[in-house]
């Protein structure tokens, strides 16, 4: 029991400091550095920070505490929040699996993954490199431990199959809310040679191009990221899993963002769009929950299918035209889809299990 107790402990340190520079490959991205120099530093005076004041976790809870000792600076609390996550990921994932190579794999892909979820957060940009990484380890795990060599197209069709769902869904969500030009049948030749957007220089860094220019030249309504992300989702889960996983990061990304939407379409005086979205939502939960409660009589759910139909129409249609008033919003889908796609590689089964048995069954 003392060494099994000491091996986890051994796992969560290793785990922690992993993390920590797991925070370090994310900023340093972003940031355009070098993950080796120069030495950890504090981001706004750039003092370098002290061997004791970078062990993971314990120093910003017990030294620095939050700050940074030479300019006062607050320390943001996803340092120990990602070391911490990382290291109860570790453990949980080598008690999963043991000691073998398909633990190494898993906790290659949820490093990379960590990585994506932070630069995405922080700046909505995925980085090639990163995503790419992605996709290989995602292949090599379903080959070595999911299909087989010999089934190795099966992996294709899910890699291929994840980037065409995703591909499908960026397009539609662009033309139920794309921003309408009524002067674009007018446009002259040469107000559209002055209208052009102007090409990025080699300069210009990617992640700060426009959302709304980008929207408006690529006609889609996320990034190409998302895409290859779910690409890389795909060839881990397949394509069955992957179409659930696309569902499922939906609905997180939905429960945690709606609440602060409501918040600020009633702050803009948005009152109708508020009405329709609310309206919407309670009738499809009361749906939900009445239909996996009790048999509800067929003109009740006729009636409440038209009024779930109605509230959509009238809600995309209110939402078009807030977005034409406002502009597009950047939004990261990416950290979403990567926990529904881990919660689904650990929890696939039980997971489907309870959709078809309460989400499918009210369709039929």
């Amino acid at each position: 029991m003392e060494e099994f107790l000491l091996i986890c402990l051994f796992i969560l340190v290793v785990g922690a400091c992993i993390g920590s520079f797991l925070n370090v490959v994310a900023l340093r991205a972003l940031s355009k550095e070098s993950i080796v120099f120069p030495s950890s530093k504090c981001p706004v005076c750039n003092e370098p920070i002290k061997w004791y004041d970078n062990i993971p976790v314990l120093s910003y809870l017990f030294t620095f505490r939050g700050k940074c000792r030479n300019c006062g600076c607050k320390v943001s609390p996803m340092y120990p929040i990602v070391e911490a996550i990382t290291a109860l990921l570790f453990l949980a994932v080598t008690l999963a699996f043991g000691i073998s190579l398909k633990t190494l794999i898993v906790l290659i892909l949820l490093c990379i993954a960590i990585v994506i979820t932070i630069t995405d957060l922080k700046k909505e940009y995925v980085f090639d490199i990163h995503m790419w990484m992605f996709i290989g380890f995602a292949v090599l795990y379903s080959v070595l431990f999911k299909y087989g060599i010999n089934n190795a197209f099966e992996v294709c069709v899910g890699l291929l199959s994840g980037a065409l769902m995703m591909e499908a869904i960026a397009r539609l969500s662009y033309y139920l809310v794309r921003k309408e030009d009524k002067s674009e049948e007018e446009t002259t030749v040469e107000n559209v040679e002055e209208a052009k957007v102007e090409e990025p220089s080699e300069e210009t860094n990617d992640e700060d191009v426009d959302i709304n220019e980008y929207v408006k030249k690529n006609k889609r309504a996320f990034g190409e990221g998302d895409t290859y992300l779910a690409a890389g989702v795909g060839a881990l889960l397949g394509w069955k899993y992957c179409l659930v996983s696309i569902v499922l990061a939906i609905v997180v990304q939905a429960a945690c963002l709606l609440p602060q939407f409501f918040i600020n379409l009633y702050k803009q005086k948005e009152y109708r769009l508020l009405f329709s979205l609310s309206a919407f939502v309670l009738i499809a939960l009361a749906y939900w929950i009445a239909s996996n409660l009790v048999t509800l009589n067929v003109f009740l759910v006729f009636g409440l299918i038209i009024a779930l139909i109605f509230f959509a129409i009238d809600s995309i249609s209110r939402l078009k035209k807030t977005v034409n008033e406002q502009g597009f919003v950047a939004i990261p889908f990416g950290p979403a889809l990567l926990f529904a796609a881990f919660m689904l590689l650990f929890f696939g089964h039980p997971i489907v299990s309870f959709l078809k048995k309460y989400i499918f069954m009210m369709l039929g």
